[in-house]
């Protein structure tokens, strides 16, 4: 079989495929692309001559497949890749002269110029914020020694994750061959007694071990040995290097061996530690050494256990070896620990430190991304309506002589001042709001502190100003393909029908994608805003009114039994209540919305756990003579507690809430039923006596596990104080605290917050990201009335002309406003539609973040589309009035 002639009549090349044909259609001109398609023709008949029409195919294929970035260089290079083999090339970035020209042009339109270097510098400025905390938590390696061998440990009972006991603690130590070294570490609050007075300082006891699993080592002295771990040893703490100067006035070695004196016992100390700590004890200078005493029942849990993986050893089998240790424990101490279903499970270290806010963070991130993409459209729709504006002066420089490549380097020069302009803007924002996100994250996210603007944010920022220069070449690039417009302009005197049509649309685009961004992040911000106010109309089941409450812990030394504390206690509170503008006081171990740290299993005696279920919880909260009447807590049935319920001999009793009543006997009468604690299937029950009202205890809005209350005699070595004022709250607290002075100088005070504070701090983060989520979208919605009002305002101005001849001829302004009202609002609902659909995906990601509403809530998403749509109708509706104002006989004069 003869090859074809080239040329001639022969097998047809393979058409382009769709998406290089969408992008030469973009790029080049029809007559362009059916000369390269007339070229690649003779390729596919020589090839086909000479290798066969397979082997033509694909490479006729590979050439179609390479022209859209090889023409795209070209362009971002200053011109076609004819043009640049005509003439010699050219150089790929500006000169000198080139640069300060474009500067020059610049600076003559300063008020564009500003607005697009300060919206896209604020853009790049969120975003390289929000990158930087990302690259703090996620990027970043931890500043322990080969961390992703060092494993935090857990037991798993899901949904729940909870600490070890000291029977678990043990039998890991005892049994484990995959770790290196294990130890634990507990959070506790301790009172420093020096001679300025008594403080409440926070500190990490830790078992001897976690500090090498950590690889953590002593600036002087040594880290804690297992002897000084044993019941019954001399009390030994590590400081840092900060502590040692400022409280023992000491250094180095020389704060070896030194007293601290904690909750009134002296402490020695072991080494100093350097000042940071890392994650696991950030902001604690302190850490004692636990003695763990031999454990008597299973409970309680609040050590939080790490293993240093052996070399060689994964992580997989050092789960499985967890899950055979635990089966082997469960049977040895099932009387005082039920839960068959739970296991011991693990996971990295960094992954137990950064907790769930990941997904958060992705939010965020999302939400700044938007605004920033909102805000390149928006100035890209700028320097379309700028470059049409100019058309008499680029058509000036072609008729001089200036080639379009020329002219297209003037163009790209001028973007890349604006993208730089706006990287510069961006980093010096960046600085100031990651050094206020630890003021605003902290509480919400462990680790924002550690947020600095890196090198790795820096070159997230540089990689967006590249987005940016990106985009500023690109969208005039789209909308002039022809590389002598310009001169077709000047010969046309301004008036190119079909290239006014092209820059129309490309605006029209630009706007609508605008509309489509802002409507997700409207509509997220309406349903935060419903989630919030849901959230403030929730009951906390007691009167915050006139409450003050602070936490105040005795020494163990000074009060070494619960006699030595009721006793204290007793003669306070009665003092105390004595106090001018004090109605009553009493105690509770926790204190709600937000401050619970003993949730507690249980089982019901007449609806035992059946094997391999989950264990029951609850908040367990001990509570003194006259909690509930302090508190406002209402009761909904049965009785509260009584003195005789308190006495030693006296059958254990308990209050529930509606909350534990409802999960437990839902439609049915909590009264009267017994359960027994901890999971011990032995000893007395307890039965419930009382029912309250609910109280959070986990949180406003959290999932509530419900609460039982325990009758306490006031023997409380670590308390919650709960005053309920007559009158000024805050001067009643300055009473209480100066009284408690005077009984006991050494007391240390904390926490002191009124009730409605103790609220809103219960909702500072749906308040702080409803606050975030409305910035975003204002911002967004700003920039979107911008654009519509900019394409509105274009339209009418290059239709002056004709509406002064429909005006004069006898139109009705009603018809002109119609007409241009239709127009602008045709762009926003286009948009709008577009949006509405991404929304119904979007929103999906706040499931977690709503409480009270559904992410497709029809309200809150008809809401922010009539919004947007109002906002879009006035940001029409200016041009058009102006349109229907003009004098026709003025118009049609200066025409």
């Amino acid at each position: 079989m003869s090859a074809p002639h080239a040329g001639g009549p022969g097998p047809s090349a393979p058409p382009p495929p769709r998406w290089v044909w969408v992008a030469l259609s973009c790029l080049l001109p029809k007559e362009e692309i059916h000369l390269i398609r007339s070229e690649l023709e003779e390729l596919y008949a020589l090839t086909t001559a000479r290798h066969g029409a397979v082997e033509a195919r694909r490479r006729v294929l590979r050439q179609w497949r390479g022209y859209p970035a090889r023409l795209l260089w070209a362009r971002l290079r200053g011109g076609s890749a004819d043009a640049r083999r005509a003439s010699g090339g050219t150089r790929p970035w500006p000169t000198p002269t080139a640069l300060r020209q474009s500067a020059r042009s610049l600076a003559r339109a300063p008020l564009l110029t500003g607005t697009i270097v300060a919206t896209v510098g604020l853009g790049i400025a969120g975003c390289t914020a929000i990158f930087s905390l990302i690259d703090a938590l996620y990027l970043r390696p931890l500043p322990y020694p080969d961390a992703d061998r060092v494993m935090a440990i857990f037991t798993d009972a899901p949904p729940n994750r909870f600490p070890f006991s000291v029977v678990d603690l043990q039998a890991l130590e005892a049994g484990q061959t995959s770790f290196a070294a294990v130890g634990a570490y507990g959070r506790s609050r301790r009172t420093l007694i020096t001679d300025a007075g008594a403080e409440s300082i926070a500190t990490v006891e830790v078992t001897p071990g976690l500090l090498d699993v950590l690889g953590l080592a002593p600036l002087a002295g040594r880290l804690p040995g297992e002897v000084d771990g044993q019941p019954g040893a001399a009390p030994t703490v590590m400081v840092t290097d900060g502590f040692a100067r400022r409280v023992l006035g000491r250094t180095g070695v020389d704060a070896v061996g030194a007293s601290l004196v904690l909750d009134g016992e002296t402490w020695q100390v072991l080494g100093v530690l350097p000042d940071a700590l890392g994650p696991l004890a950030r902001e604690v200078q302190v850490l004692p050494t636990l003695r763990l005493e031999p454990p008597t029942r299973k409970g309680p849990f609040f050590l939080r256990p790490f293993g240093r993986l052996r070399e060689g050893v994964s992580p997989a089998t050092a789960a499985a070896e967890l899950r055979v240790l635990n089966a082997q424990l469960f049977p040895l101490w099932a009387d005082s620990y039920t839960d068959q279903s739970a296991s011991w499970g693990l996971m990295p270290i960094a992954h137990s430190i950064r907790g769930d806010v990941g997904r958060l963070l992705a939010l965020v991130l999302a939400a700044v991304g938007t605004v920033l993409l909102i805000a390149l459209a928006n100035a890209a729709n700028l320097l379309v309506a700028r470059q049409r504006a100019r058309a008499a002066e680029l058509a000036v420089r072609a008729a001089l002589g200036a080639t379009p490549a020329r002219i297209r380097a003037h163009l790209f020069t001028e973007s890349l001042l604006l993208a730089g302009g706006g990287v510069l803007v961006g980093l010096v924002a960046a600085r100031a709001a990651i050094a206020m996100l630890p003021l605003i994250a902290s509480r919400y996210v462990q680790g924002a502190e550690d947020a600095t603007l890196s090198a790795n944010a820096v070159l997230f920022a540089l990689g967006l100003s590249a987005l940016s220069a990106l985009v500023f070449v690109l969208v005039p690039a789209v909308h002039d393909r022809r590389g002598r417009r310009w001169i077709l302009d000047l010969r046309a005197g301004g008036r190119g029908g079909t290239e006014r049509r092209a820059q129309q649309r490309v605006q029209r685009l630009l706007v609508a994608a605008q509309v489509a961004l802002v409507m997700p992040l409207l509509a997220s911000a309406v349903l935060l805003l419903r989630t919030f106010v849901a959230l403030e109309r929730v009951d906390p089941g007691f009167d915050v009114e006139r409450l003050v409450s602070m936490q105040v812990s005795l020494s163990p030394t000074a009060y070494p039994d619960r006699l030595d504390r009721q006793r204290f206690w007793d003669a306070a509170l009665v003092r105390l209540e004595a106090l001018p503008g004090v109605e009553r006081v009493a105690l509770a171990s926790e204190r709600p919305p937000d401050d619970v740290n003993d949730i507690n299993n249980f089982d019901l005696e007449d609806r035992p756990t059946a094997p391999g279920e989950p264990a029951r919880l609850a908040a367990w909260v001990g509570v003194g003579p006259g909690f509930f009447e302090t508190m406002g807590i209402p009761l909904r049935e049965g009785r509260s507690f009584t003195s005789a319920d308190r006495t030693d001999d006296a059958p254990p009793v308990l209050v529930a809430d509606e909350a534990w009543a409802r999960r437990n006997y839902a439609g049915e009468t909590a009264l009267g039923r017994r359960l027994y604690t901890g999971g011990q299937t032995s000893g007395p029950r307890a039965s419930v006596v009382g029912v309250v009202a609910s109280v959070p205890y986990q949180g406003i809005g959290a999932s509530d596990l419900g609460a039982l209350y325990a009758p306490s005699d006031n023997g409380f070595g670590d308390a919650f104080l709960l005053v309920r004022a007559s009158g000024d709250a805050d001067a009643v607290a300055a009473a209480v605290q100066d009284a408690l002075r005077r009984l006991d100088p050494t007391l240390p005070v904390s926490d002191v917050a009124s009730g409605p504070a103790l609220l809103q701090g219960s909702l500072a983060r749906p308040r702080h990201l409803t606050l975030l989520a409305a910035v975003f979208a204002g911002v967004a919605l700003i920039l979107s009335v911008v654009g519509i009002y900019g394409v509105t305002a274009n339209a009418v101005q290059r239709r002056r002309g004709d509406i002064a001849v429909r005006l004069a001829l006898g139109g009705q302004p009603g018809t002109v406003l119609g007409v241009t009202l239709r127009e602008g609002l045709q762009v926003a609902l286009t948009g709008l539609a577009v949006g509405a659909l991404a929304t119904l995906l979007i929103t999906r990601g706040l499931t977690g973040l709503l409480y009270g509403v559904s992410p497709a809530d029809p309200l809150a998403l008809g809401a922010a589309g009539a919004l947007l749509l109002l906002v879009s109708l006035v940001a029409t509706l200016v041009p058009a009035l102006r349109a229907v104002r003009l004098d026709p006989a003025t118009v049609l004069r200066g025409e």
